[in-house]
C-alpha cells in the first residue's frame, strides 16, 4: 500500500490546484476502506459534484451502498440498497461560516490540499439504515409459539387469547 493510500484513500478529492467552477467525480470504495462492518459486502459508490470559487468549496454528495442485515420480524437475512446525499460548504474565513447552519459548514485553511469526504460518507451511510429492519413490508414473522416463519409454512399453534396484555384497556373502549 502505498503511504497516501489507507482509510478513505480513495475518497479525498484534490482540491489545490483545482480552477474554479464546476467539477464532477464518480468514486467506488469497497466498504472495508470506510471501516464498514462486513454486513455491508459490495462497492460504495460515490458521486460528486464540487462547485469552488473564491471564498468556498461547495461540496454536493450522492452515496449509494447495500448490506445484507437480519429481518426483525422473522431473523432471515435480506439485502438493503441503502441511498444517501449531503451537501457540506468548505469556507476559508470564520465569518463566511456564520452564514451557513453549523452542520453544513466547515471552515479550512485556503491552503488545504485535499478534502477528505471519508467519515461523511460513513455516517451517511449508517444513518440511512433503517430502524425496522424488514425483509419485506408483508413480513409475517414468527409464530410465538413454536418459532416456525410464517412466511414459509402454517403452524398449527393455537393462539392463546386468554392471557392477552391489553384486556382490560379493550373493555374500557367498549363502554
Amino acid at each position: 500500500m502505498k503511504p497516501d493510500q489507507g482509510y478513505g484513500a480513495h475518497l479525498k478529492i484534490r482540491v489545490s490546484g483545482l480552477s474554479a467552477g464546476s467539477h464532477e467525480y464518480s468514486l467506488t470504495v469497497p466498504p472495508s476502506e470506510i471501516l464498514l462492518e462486513d454486513n455491508f459486502n459490495s462497492p460504495v459508490t460515490v458521486e460528486v459534484r464540487l462547485e469552488k470559487s473564491a471564498r468556498q468549496i461547495v461540496v454536493r454528495v450522492k452515496i449509494s451502498a447495500a448490506g445484507e442485515f437480519p429481518c426483525d420480524r422473522c431473523l432471515n437475512v435480506f439485502r438493503q440498497g441503502l441511498s444517501a446525499g449531503y451537501s457540506m460548504v468548505y469556507v476559508f474565513d470564520e465569518l463566511d461560516a456564520v452564514t451557513y447552519p453549523p452542520e453544513e459548514v466547515r471552515v479550512v485553511h485556503r491552503d488545504v490540499s485535499t478534502i477528505d469526504l471519508t467519515d461523511d460518507v460513513r455516517e451517511m451511510i449508517l444513518l440511512s439504515v433503517p430502524l425496522k429492519l424488514l425483509c419485506r413490508e408483508d413480513c409475517r414473522g414468527l409464530c410465538v409459539s413454536c418459532g416456525a416463519d410464517l412466511n414459509t409454512t402454517t403452524c398449527d399453534c393455537r393462539q392463546d387469547t386468554t392471557n392477552r396484555p391489553w384486556q382490560g384497556l379493550e373493555k374500557l373502549l367498549k363502554h
